[in-house]
């Protein structure tokens, strides 16, 4: 029998995803640890891109800013917007990153993405990584469409995504082994070229395109590194 999130309205789907990764904090970030060194790969790869100071950077899915933020308010003059729907999260990112937050180089917002606004041309750069693969598919293509808006031309879009189609699928006490749990994780996906052809209509030309970063027995990802059209 299906899983009733499947069927359920969208904020009902990130309510329970907010509460899962609240609930699952400490285990995500231990779980995740290893895979580091994949994200920093991609995340070095955008540096060399960005402005050699003051870039505007987006982060979907910043979770407790370990690696991706910290590396990102790294750069001489950046300023971080770090978004993630867990505010247990971002409490430990903002814990982590005290010294950022007051210099004014990182700053949070909690909450959907979908509930993010920006300015056309507002940022140098967004990255994305397992993050836009927790919103339903059909949000994905609208997701990548204002941030096509939100980009300067010329600017970067870092992200993945699922390296197979999935309409939708959940999985109860992900992370969770050996605990009777309610907790539900929710994922969907399109396609690896269905994904690509959307990066493409929001206006940018992908540089890097390259399916790998593997983080359990069959599961790989669509890594995208894509320039704004100007």
């Amino acid at each position: 029998m299906a899983h009733a999130l499947l069927s359920a309205p969208s904020h009902e789907l990130k309510s329970q995803i907010a509460k899962t990764y609240d609930a699952i904090a400490s285990q995500y970030n231990a779980w995740t640890a290893p895979h580091h060194e994949v994200r920093l790969d991609y995340l070095n790869r955008l540096l060399p891109h960005l402005p050699s100071s003051g870039a505007r950077i987006l982060e979907l899915g910043a979770g407790a800013g370990d690696p991706g933020t910290a590396l990102l308010a790294s750069l001489p003059g950046a300023h971080v917007v770090a978004n993630d729907i867990s505010g247990a999260q971002l409490s430990l990112l903002r814990t982590r990153l005290a010294s950022e937050i007051s210099a004014g180089k990182v700053e949070t917002r909690e909450g959907d993405m979908m509930d993010l606004a920006f300015s056309e041309d507002d940022l140098d750069a967004v990255v994305g990584l397992y993050s836009i693969i927790h919103l339903p598919r059909e949000e994905q293509g609208e997701m990548l469409r204002r941030i096509g808006k939100w980009v300067r031309g010329g600017g970067w879009l870092l992200v993945n995504f699922s390296g197979k189609a999935s309409e939708g699928s959940v999985q109860m006490g992900w992370l969770e082994e050996g605990k009777e749990s309610q907790n539900a994780m929710y994922w969907s996906s399109w396609s690896p070229a269905e994904s690509r052809r959307l990066v493409q209509e929001a206006g940018f030309r992908i540089e890097v395109e390259e399916l790998g970063g593997e983080e359990g027995p069959g599961v790989n990802f669509l890594w995208v590194l894509a320039q704004k059209v100007e």
